[in-house]
């Protein structure tokens, strides 16, 4: 009796979660082995990949303006240049500014209290603050306005770069420790890195057509809500995706998984 009442009173933790076994010296190396030497290989060819990014983005664009008002231009950047497309930019006339405040203000008030798609209501109402923002700033001071689109260009641009030179450490601290192949997941990286290529410059030849022939008010809220920022979307969604493929795999394996206590 006195036994069955000291089993009944011992409460075993919920064995809910699991862990992958693995060496954690295995994995530094094959993060130095990965990270660095692609890290590195992306900062020589940089300049060449932007200047063909710019190139087709220049090539793209020429029919939509005049010869003499679009340029290609190199800007130094670490260890080179970086080449830029360069295009006139126009300020956004009264008419603009009032229904793009209008719309906005409307997305800030009646979007939260959308019962259906919450989720997206919350990003659009992200997206009409930073909009407001630039309508304000061009309703009051327009002039003012510091920055130009070869300034913008240049932004992303680098920013462009910068990302592709942190792909390799952000998915090499994701991918090396999961229990599959090395070569695979040396081939997810590159992937990756070569996608944000093909994607940043499609993202590019969009961006400075929308800031040129129609607005610099649109600037910010392409930089900061679809600008480079917004690769860490994918990037997730990547790895998310191999995870998730790799755990229905393995997920009978014993020798694989342990639990956490």
């Amino acid at each position: 009796m006195i036994a069955l009442i000291m089993q009944e009173s011992l409460i075993y933790y919920h064995r809910a979660y699991r862990k992958i076994t693995g060496s954690g010296w295995i994995f530094f190396l094959e993060f130095i082995l990965t990270t660095i030497p692609l890290s590195i290989i992306i900062l020589l060819i940089y300049p060449a990949i932007t200047a063909q990014m710019s190139l087709l983005t220049y090539k793209f664009l020429l029919p939509y303006y005049s010869p003499d008002s679009i340029f290609l231009v190199e800007k130094t950047f670490i260890l080179g240049n970086v080449s830029i497309v360069t295009v006139p930019g126009s300020y956004p006339s009264v008419m603009t500014c009032l229904l793009n405040f209008i719309v906005c203000l409307a997305m800030v008030f009646l979007l939260p209290k959308t019962k259906i798609g919450r989720n997206f209501a919350i990003i659009a109402v992200f997206w009409a603050i930073i909009n407001l923002t630039s309508v304000i700033f061009f309703s009051v001071i327009p002039f003012e306005f510091p920055y130009t689109v070869e300034d913008y260009s240049e932004l992303y641009v680098k920013s462009e770069v910068s990302m592709w030179f942190f792909i390799p450490f952000i998915l090499g601290i994701a991918f090396l420790p999961l229990p599959s192949s090395f070569i695979p997941k040396i081939g997810i990286i590159i992937f990756t890195a070569a996608y944000s290529v093909v994607f940043g410059t499609l993202r590019y030849i969009v961006f400075l057509f929308i800031v040129s022939k129609y607005s610099v008010l649109y600037m910010a809220i392409l930089f900061f809500s679809f600008g480079p920022l917004i690769d860490f979307v994918y990037i997730v969604g990547i790895y998310s995706y191999y995870t998730y493929s790799l755990a229905k795999k393995l997920k009978g394996d014993d020798s694989i998984w342990k639990w956490l206590y």
